[in-house]
């Protein structure tokens, strides 16, 4: 019997600003959209400021072998 010990997709979310870009995943805290939307928020107070939000699902079809 073959064991297999997929967890299924990771979720990443990513704040794309003017000083770049910065991840933020589940080390972040519980729930890693309020450290995005804060983060994102903060960004955005600044004269010109502006930020994006995205969400990143990486899910591994085949291993590498």
């Amino acid at each position: 019997m073959i064991l297999n010990k997929r967890g299924g997709p990771t979720v990443q979310f990513q704040v794309r600003y003017q000083g770049g870009r910065k991840q933020f995943d589940r080390l972040e805290g519980n729930d890693p959209t309020v450290s995005a939307r804060a983060f994102a928020a903060a960004q955005r107070e600044d004269g010109k400021g502006w930020a994006e939000i995205a969400r990143i699902t990486t899910e591994v079809v085949e291993r590498k072998r």
